[in-house]
């Protein structure tokens, strides 16, 4: 199935939400989480995920949750701060993924998309300068977030990677 991206529909996740059919057989944890968690972390206000629709199927989803970065692991990406903040405010990209057989059109792409005009906002509102993502330690995965949202590894786990990106670094389109 081919998807027509201006179609997309982006809508925060209710609890009249059906998200049942939901597959992604490249992470059974994303498809767990979006099954099992997502409305228990929405209601205790950990997260907040948004479902996309391309038309009445649900083909994609994205959690976000306010995080922060250490100083340390990016004085290197901003000009030199005369008393810089020990943490920098960001918006973390908790959960992301796109369903079995929409992978490759540009979901995902449109999904980073909105989570950066999420991101506009909340540095208009509150303060935000990156966004945080703890990319799985798969090297399509990191390649996606490099090439397509302009995300820098800044530390390695065992099963993950932490990315930023820098707000003000981010073409708007």
């Amino acid at each position: 199935m081919n998807i027509d991206l201006t179609s997309l529909v982006f809508s925060k996740l209710t609890d009249d939400s059906d998200v049942s059919m939901f597959t992604c057989s490249d992470s059974e944890d994303l498809e767990d989480f979006l099954r099992n968690d997502a409305k228990t972390r929405q209601h205790e206000k950990i997260s907040t995920t948004y479902l996309v629709h391309s038309g009445t199927e649900l083909v994609g989803f994205f959690s976000l949750s306010m995080g922060c970065i250490v100083s340390d692991h990016v004085k290197k990406m901003l000009p030199a701060v005369e008393e810089p903040p020990q943490k920098y405010p960001a918006l973390l990209l908790a959960r992301m993924a796109t369903r079995d057989g929409m992978r490759g059109q540009g979901v995902g792409y449109e999904m980073l998309k909105h989570v950066f005009a999420l991101a506009f906002i909340l540095t208009d509102q509150i303060g935000c300068r990156f966004v945080k993502v703890d990319a799985k330690k798969d090297p399509r995965t990191i390649r996606f977030y490099e090439t397509y949202g302009g995300f820098v590894k800044i530390t390695e786990g065992d099963d993950t990677v932490q990315m930023v990106v820098d707000i003000n670094k981010i073409v708007d389109e």
